[in-house]
């Protein structure tokens, strides 16, 4: 009986959870920057910027973009991403919702502005694309306190 009570507590001792011996410091994988952001303006993710700017804050808000694509395949989303990034001019986004990658343009408060853009990429040649509610940013400067 004393053996099936020793067994039993250096079960218990010895079945601890994983992560208690786990060392975060063996980690070799980059931590991911979410979401991504190709910016012609920058040329890099606006998150590193606008952190390393002491007088720019972006905050978010709800408005307006022009989804130009969709699809499954991570691959082919960056592949079409720099196509992209060479024909348009503002921001843009690859958001995934499972199961979907998608690339999203513009920041736009209201949708009549997003309309105008829409129109505007149909006659480069953009065919499938349409204007979805998502969080934008909006940057501003900050003022000195007088």
């Amino acid at each position: 009986m004393k053996i099936k009570y020793l067994s039993i507590f250096l079960n218990i001792l010895f079945a601890q959870d994983s992560l208690f011996w786990f060392d975060m410091s063996t980690v070799k994988d980059p931590i991911p920057l979410a979401p991504k952001v190709l910016d012609n303006i920058f040329g890099t993710t606006q998150v590193k910027v606008l952190d390393s700017l002491k007088n720019v804050r972006a905050t978010t808000i709800n408005g307006f973009r022009i989804q130009v694509y969709e699809t499954s395949s991570s691959e082919k989303v960056n592949s079409v991403l720099r196509k992209y990034k060479k024909k348009m001019v503002d921001s843009l986004y690859v958001k995934f919702e499972a199961p979907l990658y998608k690339i999203q343009y513009g920041n736009f408060s209201e949708k009549y502005e997003a309309e105008k853009v829409k129109k505007k990429l149909r006659q480069k040649g953009f065919k499938n694309i349409w204007i979805v509610r998502s969080r934008i940013e909006q940057q501003y400067l900050l003022r000195p306190k007088e």
